[in-house]
């Protein structure tokens, strides 16, 4: 089964558009979303709208579960900007958006692979994409799947560790490995590949700021350079 997954979307609803359209191009048996729907853009609503609209399974992301409220939080994340930046995304989307995101399942799995949005049992830990190999066998074997697919750090790559391939997938949206065009992920078997896809990047700078979206000038900074640069 040839299946994708879209991943860290983050309230970006013409990244999500382009990567729809190339989805019908490519074809995939499945699509999973995984997770970081909605908060980090300025399109949450749309982008929640469009996500029911398609269907398609998802797991929770650690800005999904921050829409609960505070005490959803970390302590440690706490202290950036989350806690703002949640409270506009809840009130924007409406109580039942927020019900829908917040209630999203931790994991999705097939025999052979499971898609988590951070590791295994928490949507908040880091794995970095230059972690030790041994780092990434100790937290991606607790999946009990030859195939580990998370999202959560933007950063998309391939690491094959024996009978365990642990996989990024990249994100739609505010990449953190300095290729701004929406990323997303397909599994046939064992042949991993990233798509890249080109959308109208400059639309969501002017939307970041006709809608007032909380901190705009780092998001927009992040968005136009594929890194976090506040």
């Amino acid at each position: 089964m040839r299946v994708a997954i879209v991943s860290d979307i983050h309230g970006n609803l013409p990244a999500l558009e382009a990567v729809v359209a190339d989805l019908a191009e490519t074809e995939p048996d499945q699509v999973v979303l995984g997770g970081d729907l909605a908060l980090g853009g300025p399109h949450a609503p749309e982008v929640v709208d469009r996500l029911r609209e398609l269907g398609w399974p998802s797991v929770l992301g650690n800005t999904d579960a921050a829409l609960s409220g505070l005490e959803a939080i970390p302590q440690a994340a706490r202290l950036g900007f989350i806690p703002e930046v949640a409270a506009h995304t809840s009130k924007v989307l409406g109580p039942k958006r927020t019900a829908w995101l917040t209630g999203l399942p931790m994991e999705w799995r097939t025999d052979d692979l499971v898609v988590v949005h951070a590791v295994p049992g928490d949507c908040w830990s880091i794995v970095s994409h230059d972690a030790s190999d041994a780092t990434m066998r100790e937290t991606y074997s607790l999946a009990g799947a030859p195939i580990a697919i998370y999202g959560h750090i933007h950063h998309a790559f391939v690491r094959r560790l024996g009978d365990l391939t642990v996989v990024n997938s990249g994100s739609v949206s505010l990449s953190l490995d300095r290729d701004v065009r929406a990323t997303y992920l397909i599994v046939d078997g064992d042949q991993v590949e990233h798509r890249r896809v080109e959308y109208d990047l400059e639309k969501v700078v002017d939307d970041y700021y006709s809608r007032g979206y909380p901190m705009a000038d780092s998001y927009v900074s992040w968005l136009r350079a594929g890194a976090w640069t506040p």
